[in-house]
């Protein structure tokens, strides 16, 4: 992509990779966690423990972040072990509507691709899609 202005002509380079990932999950899984604790700082973030919290450790969040994070990985081909998903941070616009920010690697090797994010649960079952 090339801009254009009266002083300077910028070149972005962005990355299409047409791809998606997606995942479901038992919300009932997070229930059965022994040492949940534990669980939530390998997986998520402070800022996201944040979040959690806010909305009262309530299981549908816990498992709809995670399988946003799954989500990602599968849309970048990539196994749940390549990369910390810590570096794959959940948070959410002033609507409430969620976003992917990356971290490290993942942000050096992503930063320039178009990411597009849904999360829904319901009852049972979370599940989230990744459009890339």
């Amino acid at each position: 992509m090339i801009l254009k202005n009266k002083n300077c002509i910028i070149y972005m380079e962005v990355i299409i990779m047409n791809s998606v990932g997606i995942d479901i999950l038992n919300v009932n899984r997070m229930e059965k966690i022994k040492n949940k604790e534990k669980f939530m700082k390998n997986i998520f973030n402070e800022k996201e423990i944040e979040y959690i919290q806010k909305k009262n450790n309530n299981n549908q969040t816990i498992a709809g972040l995670y399988c946003a994070k799954e989500a990602f990985l599968k849309a970048i081909k990539k196994g749940i072990d390549t990369y910390s998903l810590k570096d794959i941070e959940i948070s959410h616009n002033n609507d409430g509507a969620p976003f992917i920010i990356l971290h490290n690697e993942l942000e050096k090797e992503y930063k320039n691709i178009n990411i597009s994010l849904s999360i829904s649960h319901d009852g049972d079952y979370a599940t989230a899609i990744i459009l890339i």
